[in-house]
């Protein structure tokens, strides 16, 4: 029961915001009018990086938002339809695009993003001028980049230390690939679309061994961007794809080399009123077993469904949701998903307008918009959710009344509870062997439980112990944690190891990690040996 009181005021909150702005939020505008930028959150603040301005002209900045202010990086060179992917150490790296304002032409550099420090650095130029390529971060730093625009396409990778090296040529021209790890140290590439803007057909690359061809593909268009997680499970992906004739879109399922459609329950909307949707981009959010992705109609009407994909993994089929709501929002490609599944849209394009859906790449659009996901099943009707909203209210007093009583008068001591000293042994048994602190929502309440005594004792004696508080003590052993992993599995992605440390985001893994050692985790796995170990336990 105690755990249901936090749910009810998360729902009150939102009924209440919804009476409002129905769950759609407007953030600070960007200094600039920025069209096809890239986004993601770093550090716990949300992050741009390139696209083009009004006119179609290149942007060379990034921006981030912090305290309510953006706050712009100059990039070196500026990549508007480039290639970016996340490396092992947490930074991003950037590279090639248009050579000119307008789409125009390809380019050669590359470039490293540290959120830590908020700076860009030059790391040289790739083997061929790119525009509209992707790239793969490998867990020993190693990238392999792919894809073209107007240009042809070959395979190159970098090495740390070593730079650009052509790998070998490709069995089919494409643009915005998506390439996917299917193993250990191997890879699949594919695309929908040629490097001239044309349907591709079902080939499939490996980065070792031979192409393949997968008729599913030449039916189904794979679709949409690489500027998102797509990972359901090790080796295991989904992509959004659209008929090439009926134009339905469904979803494909990637495990490995085997490709097939996600069977879900309802299919995605066609479209609104206004005409039909353009589904863009699909982002997997594992830590909640689902997938969002975005569409709009040629009058800024936008659809955002959610894929909650869990079912199939025990047979069944894919849930989906979806929110229609009214625009005109901006035309965008990119957006990216907060910690709670609200999903920003950064700038974007005015619609084209008429009856098929477009975008017009000579404007380009300020306004930032938070879309509160977790209303996507939520009945419109505004007096309804009034009244669930007071029922809610009522319930949730009540319940704090009672933990209000509850907590004012102590538990009884339980005369049972060992002596201190087996207490504190029996406390570092729980943190340490059992790796209790890997439970992201762990509570003071929950060790009491295993202790069987109750949570103000406990409380009082953690701090005692340790003069530390409870959340700052466990996440001083999620960080250790942290640390170790780092040292012992490089291959492992940063958002991997703050979710098996038990942290509930990477920004919150980012921010502890910096509070507890005094430095981010890029500098901390440079030199391990030569930083504060970040370790709390008890002396027993």
């Amino acid at each position: 029961m105690k755990r249901f009181v936090p749910i009810l005021l998360v729902l009150v909150s939102v009924a209440c915001s919804c009476s409002a702005g129905d769950g759609v939020q407007r953030l600070p505008d960007l200094p600039e009018p920025i069209s096809s930028p890239y986004v993601t959150v770093l550090n716990g603040e949300l992050t741009l990086f390139g696209g083009h301005t009004d006119g179609f002209v290149l942007s060379p900045s990034a921006w981030y938002l912090k305290n309510g202010t953006w706050r712009e990086v100059p990039m070196k060179y500026p990549h508007d339809h480039a290639f970016w992917t996340e490396l092992p150490d947490g930074r991003i790296m950037l590279g090639g695009g248009s050579e000119g304002s307008f789409g125009i032409g390809q380019s050669w550099g590359v470039e490293v993003y540290d959120p830590a420090t908020h700076s860009f650095s030059a790391i040289g130029i790739m083997n061929h001028k790119r525009a509209g390529a992707s790239a793969l971060a490998f867990p020993d730093g190693r990238v392999l980049i792919s894809g073209n625009w107007y240009a042809p396409d070959a395979m190159e990778m970098y090495e740390p230390g070593k730079g650009f090296s052509f790998v070998k040529e490709v069995a089919a021209q494409r643009n915005i690939p998506f390439i996917l790890a299917s193993e250990e140290n191997n890879a699949i590439i594919f695309s929908g679309l040629d490097n001239y803007g044309k349907p591709s057909d079902g080939t499939v690359d490996r980065l070792y061994g031979e192409a393949f061809h997968v008729p599913l593909l030449d039916e189904w268009e794979a679709w949409g961007t690489r500027w998102g997680p797509l990972s359901i499970d090790k080796y295991s992906y989904l992509v959004l794809a659209r008929h090439r004739e009926s134009g339905e879109w469904r979803i494909l399922k990637i495990a490995g080399e085997q490709f097939s459609l996600l069977e879900t329950e309802v299919p995605l909307p066609k479209g609104s009123k206004a005409g039909s949707y353009v589904w863009n981009q699909l982002v997997v959010d594992r830590s909640h077993r689902s997938a969002y992705t975005v569409g709009t109609d040629s009058e800024g009407n936008v659809c955002i469904a959610c894929i909650c994909y869990d079912p199939v993994f025990d047979g069944g089929k894919a849930k989906v949701t979806f929110r229609e709501i009214a625009g005109p929002f901006p035309m965008t490609d990119a957006f990216t998903l907060l910690p709670d599944g609200t999903v920003i849209l950064p700038g974007g394009s005015n619609p084209a307008g008429g009856d098929i859906p477009g975008r017009d790449y000579f404007t380009a659009r300020c306004e930032v918009w938070a879309i509160h996901t977790q209303d996507a099943a939520r009945a419109s009707s505004g007096w309804l959710w009034a009244i669930v909203a007071g029922v809610l209210l009522l319930i949730t007093a009540f319940f704090l009344f009672r933990r209000k009583r509850a907590d004012a008068v102590p538990e009884p001591y339980d005369a049972e509870v060992p002596p201190e000293p087996q207490l504190m042994e029996r406390l570092a048994q729980i943190m340490e062997e059992e790796q209790l602190y890997k439970q992201p929502d762990l509570r003071v309440a929950d060790i009491a439980s295993r202790l069987a005594t109750n949570r103000t004792y406990v409380s009082a004696f953690m701090k005692s112990l340790s003069g530390e508080s409870f959340s700052r003590l466990v996440n001083g052993y999620r960080v250790r944690h942290a640390q170790r992993l780092m040292r012992e599995r490089p291959d492992m992605t940063v958002t991997e190891i703050a979710e098996e440390s038990g942290f509930s985001s990477r920004s919150s893994f980012y921010r502890n990690f910096k509070d507890i050692t005094g430095i981010t985790p890029a500098e901390w796995k440079k030199n391990p040996g030569e930083k504060s170990s970040g370790q709390h336990a008890f002396s027993v």
